[in-house]
């Protein structure tokens, strides 16, 4: 069985995984245009809810790699009306040569504005299945797994003997009665099997849009995904923002990651861009780097944009320390999670920040199955693990050059000595 990673509403906010509150792009956007209206719906479906099944993850990979891919075998009108047609549930009954022909006559009085709806859906059907049987007659003998499940549904499907005859005839010059035969058939007793067979064009349809955005962004079509605890990425930025920078990273043995660096030099947008690509590569798709090994996790949480709970008379202190108790009992469930935290206890004064943020980093010492990414502008506190075998520190660089605010956004190693805060009150407020 399929096993997916677990999230929650918060991360899925913070990461713009989908529409927020705060004014980001949903990262679905990167993906979205897929040459079908159900292709999109799947993709957004797959980019919803990431796996932690790792030979899952690899044969969706391996299909979006591969460079043989086939084309639709029909255009996203014609696969939008054929799932308007066979969910369409009105004239359904075994088809009967004497009922046909007095409802071909009653036609003949009367427009039937429903019949238009069951011929071209058998018109279409037949289509469908002459297309896909000439595609898996071309495909190559080994295909990835994803593709050989569409061969194995097309060979079962024409299996059937009166499946078979379609390839046979013109369905240009059938009888009502026929019609209503294969309508009966495609939208009664093989319904099943075409539903599968379109539901695996669609996922063929997101493997050929994902290659393709992924051909033309410059993304990595396989990250290397792994059962043990190595994690590391190169020229990895946020995959909405193309032009960024490009940054590395790499986190040893040790578990505990301490970001620090100036206000406003990039480090929530460096957590953002990390944790979505591991989410990313999670879903099987594409990821804004050149090189990425990442282990399988089997959750993933955020505490970025945290909003005050004005609404239940919490303060934003109150609301920190409460999503940190809700994330750290994933942590302590056993999962291995990766868990992100963007300045802590930040509606506290800092001495307050300081000795909190000291004993959580206690707590995520006893669960080194985890990963945790923590930013903090706060160097005392950084400082203090500063030789601790677990803890690995990277900073944004910044600095003030005659008297300008100079923001590379580059990723080093090490704690920030900078300290821009005064200056940019003294720009803003007192010149």
């Amino acid at each position: 069985m399929t096993t997916y990673l677990t999230s929650d509403w918060q991360t899925m906010m913070d990461l713009g995984i989908q529409n927020s509150s705060y004014d980001d792009h949903p990262i679905h956007l990167l993906f979205l245009e897929t040459e079908t209206k159900e292709g999109r719906k799947m993709m957004k479906n797959w980019i919803a809810q990431p796996l932690s099944d790792l030979k899952a993850i690899e044969e969706r990979q391996s299909a979006i790699a591969w460079d043989q891919l086939p084309a639709l075998p029909l255009n996203e009108e014609e696969l939008d009306f054929l799932e308007y047609y066979l969910s369409y549930r009105d004239q359904l009954s075994a088809p009967n040569a004497l009922v046909s022909l007095c409802k071909t006559v009653d036609r003949l009085l009367k427009y039937d504005s429903s019949r238009y709806i069951v011929t071209r859906g058998v018109d279409l059907s037949f289509k469908l299945l002459k297309k896909l049987n000439e595609l898996q007659a071309e495909l190559p003998d080994t295909c990835p797994t994803l593709i050989e499940e569409l061969k194995k549904q097309i060979r079962e499907i024409f299996l059937f003997k009166e499946m078979e005859e379609i390839l046979k005839l013109d369905e240009s010059a059938l009888s009502d009665f026929k019609i209503d035969r294969y309508d009966y058939l495609f939208r009664m007793e093989h319904y099943p099997s075409m539903r599968q067979l379109l539901t695996s064009i669609y996922t063929l349809d997101v493997c050929r849009s994902a290659r393709r955005i992924a051909l033309e962004e410059g993304l990595c079509i396989t990250p290397q995904m792994h059962p043990s605890s190595g994690w590391c990425m190169k020229d990895f930025r946020h995959p909405l923002m193309p032009n960024a920078q490009a940054n590395n990273w790499h986190l040893p043995p040790g578990n505990i990651a301490i970001l620090t660096g100036s206000n406003m030099a990039g480090k929530s947008t460096a957590l953002k861009a990390l944790a979505t690509n591991v989410w990313l590569a999670h879903c099987g798709l594409p990821t804004a780097t050149t090189f990425m090994e990442c282990p399988v996790y089997d959750g993933i949480y955020t505490s970025i944009n945290l909003p005050d709970s004005l609404r239940d008379g919490r303060s934003h202190f109150m609301a920190e320390v409460l999503r940190i108790k809700e994330i750290l009992e994933q942590a302590k469930s056993g999962k291995r999670c990766l868990i992100i935290l963007d300045e802590m206890f930040r509606g506290t004064n800092a001495q307050d920040a300081y000795e909190a943020s000291c004993a959580v980093n206690q707590i995520l010492l006893e669960h080194p199955h985890c990963h945790f990414l923590i930013s903090t502008h706060i160097l005392e506190y950084a400082k203090q693990f500063e030789h601790h075998p677990a803890f690995k520190f990277y900073y944004m660089e910044s600095h003030i050059e005659n008297d300008r605010f100079i923001c590379t956004y580059r990723l080093k190693e090490g704690i920030s000595e900078s300290k821009v805060g005064f200056w940019i009150i003294r720009k803003e407020l007192i010149e």
